[in-house]
């Protein structure tokens, strides 16, 4: 609100969920966390400015001033945060979870366009993994999961929302491997075409002589 200060608008909006793009360092001070923890539901805290010079907090600033309650996720990395015992899980925010799978299925699957609904179906894709350690951990990410799992579960959900919603995707073989196995079948050709950085050796060395 125009006038107010963030601490003044927080007291009065009483919001649970505060996203830091100012790349001002300590904006989110200790009063500030501390009002946001007001409300009945756990407070979002997300201070997302790089690098941690320029951080509106830090992860254990945020769970101290909370509690513990907060869910956390920041712009550049910091440590889990040990409180009363529990380990919080500080999660960073970071744009290889969701644009590696998004473009490769749009790529891949040569949908000409990305929507809107491909976008969010990449969103939903990634929640699907969250597991149950993840959530007790109050991690955002799935933490437990292999960065070529999430690429290829989110291609394959993008790639299905570009059929359901009929766009007129050119990779005839990738849509004949959703029709005829479902799922199942389009990952498996999603990761035979995957890139793995697999590297043969340019200088042959007899047996005995690379030791």
């Amino acid at each position: 609100l125009e006038g107010l200060s963030l601490l003044d608008t927080i007291n009065m909006v009483k919001p649970n969920v505060l996203i830091g793009l100012s790349a001002v360092g300590g904006l989110f001070n200790k009063e500030v966390l501390t009002a946001m923890n007001q409300n009945e539901a756990p407070p979002i805290i997300f201070p997302l400015s790089n690098p941690t010079s320029r951080s509106e907090c830090t992860a254990e600033e945020a769970q101290e001033a909370t509690g513990g309650r907060c869910i956390f996720a920041s712009g550049t990395g910091f440590d889990d945060v040990t409180i009363n015992g529990k380990v919080v899980a500080s999660s960073q925010c970071n744009n290889r979870y969701i644009f590696p799978g998004l473009a490769l299925g749009a790529a891949l699957g040569q949908t000409g366009v990305v929507t809107n609904a491909m976008i969010n179906r990449a969103a939903e894709a990634l929640v699907e993994l969250i597991d149950e350690e993840d959530l007790a951990r109050r991690a955002t990410f799935p933490e437990r999961a292999d960065i070529r799992e999430i690429s290829c579960h989110l291609a394959a959900k993008v790639f299905q929302q570009a059929v359901e919603e009929g766009l007129k995707v050119a990779n005839k073989e990738m849509l004949e491997s959703l029709q005829h196995g479902g799922e199942a079948e389009l990952k498996t050709y999603i990761y035979r075409k995957m890139w793995y950085p697999d590297y043969r050796p340019l200088v042959y060395l007899p047996p005995g002589k690379g030791e």
